[in-house]
């Protein structure tokens, strides 16, 4: 089992303030702790673990998730949406009109079932027990380094001023994907190539590229340079050679049940080793 704790999510902005029925006001609370003024105490810490593994390849990645409160166990979810770090549950609307950042939220005092605070906020992360899943299908991602090519081949020793055409190989570009579930909702995570960051390794700027690459064929030449992505080396290497790294950028999002959100991109990286010389004129006389 996996347990997250977490602090106190913060509200960046409170939007709008549903009216709730007039009634005594009371601060949230557990087991007779404030959590509004002693929110790290320890009757307040949000626990949320998850059983059961991800999948990849768009697995179901079936789990449970389970959730305390001051060590006192609670629904991870229910009818106001999904517990989060505060105590408090997170819902969205039924005509799916909020957006993906904003939320219901709901508050509830345990002792009384009476709710204490509603409204409609924004969040910058998934509520506590949304996220543990939605982390776990981002975790269950399988993301491939680049399987890059280039004309010369990376094999061939190169010689200055040929232009190189770099690509990664035919298949690779494409988006990966995987999924968790639990009570009955499955969240699937993407992770999408968004660009390929080339470094020559000769000091030159690093060369970032949209797509794959366009591979090399015959009918190009060999003095033709790449129309998307490629280099021309000028000064020779050396016998150490060149170390060439190609960085590819996965933009990563996941969505599931009415549900979505983005993760920080994620890179994944390959290198290759050239040689680069200088080709000598022959004077015949």
């Amino acid at each position: 089992m996996q347990t997250v704790r977490r602090l106190l999510l913060p509200l960046i902005a409170v939007l709008a303030l549903l009216t709730v029925t007039p009634g005594v006001s009371r601060a949230d609370g557990w087991g007779g702790v404030d959590c509004s003024t002693s929110p790290n105490n320890p009757g307040c810490t949000v626990e949320v673990g998850y059983t059961g593994g991800g999948s990849g390849n768009s697995g179901d990645g079936g789990g449970s998730i389970s959730c305390t409160i001051g060590g006192q166990p609670v629904e991870c979810y229910n009818e106001f949406g999904w517990l989060g770090s505060d105590g408090c549950y997170y819902g969205k609307d039924a005509g799916g009109y909020l957006p993906a950042n904003q939320w219901i939220k709901t508050c509830i005092n345990p002792e009384t079932d009476e709710t204490t605070d509603w409204g409609i906020v924004i969040l910058d992360q998934p509520p506590a027990a949304l996220g543990v899943l939605t982390q776990r299908a981002v975790d269950s991602l399988e993301i491939p380094t680049p399987a890059i090519a280039a004309n010369p081949k990376f094999t061939t020793t190169q010689v200055v001023w040929v232009p190189v055409w770099w690509w990664v190989q035919p298949g690779w570009w494409q988006t990966q994907t995987a999924s968790a579930s639990a009570g009955g909702l499955t969240i699937t995570a993407r992770a999408v190539p968004k660009k390929i960051t080339w470094d020559a390794g000769d000091g030159t700027s690093a060369r970032v590229c949209d797509g794959p690459g366009t591979p090399w064929t015959a009918a190009a030449g060999m003095d033709s340079e790449s129309p998307t992505c490629g280099h021309t080396y000028r000064i020779p290497s050396g016998r150490s050679g060149y170390t060439v790294r190609a960085i590819a950028t996965w933009d990563i999002s996941w969505s599931g049940g009415g549900f979505s959100g983005t993760e920080p991109a994620i890179t994944t990286a390959t290198t290759a080793n050239v040689t680069v010389t200088q080709q000598r004129s022959v004077v015949s006389g």
